[in-house]
């Protein structure tokens, strides 16, 4: 049992607490707790149903519901903003990621044990001058989202077909390279020979 600060699928940014060993994942809201049950690859299926705390336990197969419960409820005012949003670049040569444009701002919340991972991504196709950096388009892949706006810049592709160079911090509004490695990777995306320190940041001044 764990919580976690991030995405649980299509459901909801926010927490979630991934119960591996039986097969699920639960949420809160609006003071209801919600079982989420996932298939043999670990997939969200479409059935979830509200869970009673004050029944039986075993009914639902999980003797801590009160604890999940008060773990959700702790953690939900500040887990919007303290999501992991992970910051890809495509693997080289892969074809799956062949529609996004070279030096896009790739991002995802990838679910722990899952073979596929959706991110959404900016590639600034038309120039615009506001998401002249790489932060400045990530920032705006992660709004899409955290809010699951409709988009053709969207796509569920395999964890093999990405790799994960940072991390972006949507109250910073900054993107935080893994390693030195990542950064190499990061400049290679965006064309450089060496990666620019500003690409890491949104434009001053932004809104």
């Amino acid at each position: 049992m764990e919580l976690v600060l991030g995405r649980l699928g299509e459901i909801q940014p926010g927490p979630y607490v991934d119960c591996p060993e039986e097969g699920c994942a639960y949420t809160l809201a609006d003071g209801v707790l919600t079982r989420h049950d996932r298939d043999s690859e670990m997939v969200l299926v479409e059935k979830a149903h509200a869970v009673d705390t004050d029944r039986d336990a075993f009914e639902h197969g999980h003797p801590r519901l009160r604890r999940i419960t008060r773990m959700l409820a702790e953690s939900a005012a500040t887990a919007r903003l303290a999501s992991p949003y992970v910051v890809y670049v495509p693997r080289e040569g892969d074809v799956a990621t062949k529609g996004i444009l070279p030096g896009s701002g790739i991002v995802g919340v990838p679910l722990p044990g899952a073979e596929h991972v959706v991110v959404y991504y900016e590639g600034a196709r038309y120039g615009q001058s506001e998401i002249a950096r790489l932060a400045d388009r990530v920032f705006f892949a992660h709004g899409r989202l955290v809010e699951e706006y409709p988009t053709v810049a969207q796509m569920r592709l395999p964890r093999t077909s990405l790799v994960e160079v940072g991390t972006f911090d949507p109250l910073s509004r900054t993107v935080a390279p893994i390693d030195a490695q990542a950064e190499a990777a990061l400049a290679a995306w965006l064309g450089a020979d060496q990666l620019d320190p500003a690409e890491l940041a949104r434009t001053a001044g932004a809104p």
